[in-house]
């Protein structure tokens, strides 16, 4: 039994020793312009996603839908997201695809982390991905008006629309 802990615990230091070898020699491409390895695609999300819901406190947003919150919320939206992550009407952002992994398109695809992991994300951003923490320039309330509009970027009321087109 002593023979099989010990091969073991070499084993993993071996494989340890080379998993190092292999990020200190720059054999991992970090390069965005190629696809990721089918392991890099599997793996990252999960534990983003595992991360986030680790950190994010689940609340409900505080702030009622009303068309003046949900219009405060979409002039935020059009000047510090849309460039990355869509305008409803117009389809997916170009610059967001380009990023890898690329930036969730919310006029394409909801998202699906809850209200209180969308307000976490937006305020402490994610490492590596390209999305900021917005925590420093936005208030908590302008980050609820954003997590609003989010819940309903396709669907928002006529009002809103209105005064997001004169945003344009």
């Amino acid at each position: 039994m002593k023979k099989l802990v010990l091969a073991i615990t070499v084993l993993l230091v071996i494989a340890l020793m080379i998993g190092v070898g292999v990020f200190k020699l720059g054999l991992v491409p970090v390069n965005a312009d190629v696809p990721p390895s089918g392991l890099e695609t599997r793996f990252i999300p999960i534990a983003v996603h595992a991360s986030v819901a680790n950190h994010a406190e689940e609340q409900p947003n505080p702030m009622v839908p009303t068309d003046e919150n949900l219009i405060a919320g979409g002039e935020v939206y059009t000047v510090m997201c849309a460039r990355c992550h869509g305008v409803p009407g117009r389809g997916p952002s170009v610059l967001g695809a380009s990023f890898y992994p690329p930036a969730p398109q919310f006029t394409v695809q909801p998202s699906g982390y809850s209200e209180g992991e969308l307000f976490w994300i937006v305020k402490h951003g994610i490492r590596n991905t390209g999305m900021p923490a917005w925590g420093r320039l936005l208030s908590d309330q302008d980050i609820w008006h954003v997590v609003a509009v989010l819940r309903r970027l396709n669907s928002l009321p006529s009002a809103v629309e209105n005064s997001r087109s004169k945003l344009h």
